[in-house]
């Protein structure tokens, strides 16, 4: 709708300035007035039109102020390019991030999704095989990682747990690193990385929600298949089951936003 509403703006912008050079040259100077009074008006429209397009919705957690880390270095080896379904940019708008990009992974080594900082949602050939609730949760779960930008927070965390000195790196790879051969540094900052998971499990959830999809259809489906998975000492996400117990505890507002899409 809002490509419709961008397109719209151009084709009568053009129409107006092809109709202000055929007017009598007369009346060139009223004529300039007005186009560029209507150029401004058509300019104003468009900005609108964009803004309200990337409004996340109103109950999505605001986008957290703490410190941006530089993360143009961060590699998404062997990637290519994965055209968005509309679904995808539906939920990356409602999370505020409408510049999310999409990449299919080289191969399923680290799973079926996961994101890179600090706006890409990787794919596997085999999450793009999944049921399309199934995947709208994964892809859901992955936009609000960017969203709440889990990565600048994980740097932080581990800057401070290592007793680093403020602003002693302005690459968040370099702070990442920070784990690397040391697990009681990882062991101490998990409990970080469980809370960050149970936060896209269930904002996931909603997201994929407004797409219409039932909870039971979506992240209780997927999570299911194998609830003995995850979950250990220093793991990032918690087990299957426990995730399935934790979403089933506001799956009343995910039924609600998915019969709301429904209408």
């Amino acid at each position: 709708m809002a490509d419709y509403i961008h397109r719209q703006v151009i084709v009568k912008g053009v129409a107006m300035i092809v109709r202000a050079l055929m007017i009598d040259s007369a009346h060139a100077a009223t004529s300039i007035r007005w186009l560029a009074t209507t150029m401004l008006c058509l300019l104003i429209l468009f900005g609108a039109a964009r803004t309200c397009a990337a409004q996340p919705a109103p109950w999505f957690p605001d986008a957290p102020t703490f410190t941006h880390y530089d993360w143009s270095g961060t590699p998404c080896t062997g990637c290519e390019t994965l055209v968005a379904r509309a679904s995808w940019r539906r939920m990356a708008e409602l999370a505020g991030v409408p510049e999310v990009r999409f990449r299919l992974a080289p191969d399923e080594t680290q799973g079926p999704a996961y994101a890179v900082a600090p706006d890409i949602v990787v794919l596997s050939r085999a999450a793009l095989e999944l049921k399309s609730c199934q995947l709208a949760f994964l892809v859901g779960h992955e936009i609000v990682h960017i969203a709440q930008r889990h990565f600048d927070e994980d740097a932080i965390a581990l800057s401070v747990l290592s007793g680093k000195p403020a602003h002693w790196t302005a690459l968040g790879e370099a702070a990442l690193q920070l784990t690397d051969g040391d697990f009681g540094l990882a062991l101490r900052v998990a409990h970080l990385w469980q809370a960050q998971e149970a936060e896209a499990d269930w904002l996931g959830t909603l997201l994929a929600a407004t797409c219409g999809c039932d909870v039971e259809a979506g992240a209780l489906a997927w999570l299911r298949q194998d609830e003995a998975s995850g979950g250990g000492l220093a793991a990032a996400h918690a087990s299957h089951r426990e995730r399935v117990q934790q979403i089933e505890a506001y799956a009343d507002m995910a039924r609600r936003l998915s019969a709301r899409a429904g209408d």
